[in-house]
């Protein structure tokens, strides 16, 4: 009898264990974290790339080959973003395109993209020839936004976070240098918004 008391408790303690092993495994998260900007309307997904976490933007099944591939675009966006938010409060410099130097905004966005395997070059204006046009409703973290007038760009930012509500890029400013700022709710930068540009996906 007391056999048996012993081998249902080490049964017992190895079906917690399991347990316990599975539900840490397939833990999931929800929403965009870096630093201390914070999303949540997007399921944050482990990159089977790298243990780094990821914007998940498609609901295909698990294992599908277009889900794959969509997932390592993903990861592209979160390197490039989680790299770009390192870099607050570098200066600004006119015509700077490096932290030593400082950065303009286009030399901010070419390092970045640059860094991460994205040869990127030039002014806002020829950058903004780059990839595909996108509307403020469909962008996406890692994609570029142009601002100006009707006569000529003038600034580019990264997105670095999106909800229905709001937008949060990072960019280098003549004011503050590399910094990051909510512009839906900007009057100045909502009022001089341009287009988004998707440079990734069509890479």
């Amino acid at each position: 009898m007391r056999d048996f008391f012993f081998i249902r408790n080490k049964i017992g303690s190895l079906l917690f264990l399991l347990l316990i092993m599975v539900a840490t495994s397939c833990s999931t998260t929800t929403g965009y974290r870096s630093g201390k900007y914070a999303s949540s309307h997007k399921r944050v997904v482990k990159s089977k790339k790298s243990s780094k976490t990821y914007v998940k933007t498609v609901s295909e099944p698990k294992f599908s080959s277009k889900a794959t591939v969509i997932a390592s675009v993903s990861g592209i966006r979160h390197e490039i973003i989680d790299y770009a938010i390192r870099f607050r409060g570098v200066k600004y410099k006119y015509g700077g395109k490096s932290p030593d130097t400082g950065f303009d905004c286009s030399g901010f966005t070419g390092y970045i993209f640059s860094q991460n395997g994205i040869p990127l070059s030039g002014p806002s204006d020829i950058q903004a020839k780059r990839g595909v046009n996108k509307t403020m409703k469909q962008l996406l973290p890692g994609d570029l936004v142009f601002f100006g007038d009707e006569n000529r760009i003038s600034h580019v930012a990264i997105v670095a976070e999106t909800s229905d509500n709001h937008i949060q890029v990072v960019h280098a400013t003549t004011s503050a240098g590399v910094k990051m700022d909510e512009i839906t709710s900007s009057e100045y930068w909502s009022s001089r918004f341009l287009f988004g540009k998707d440079i990734i996906s069509s890479r």
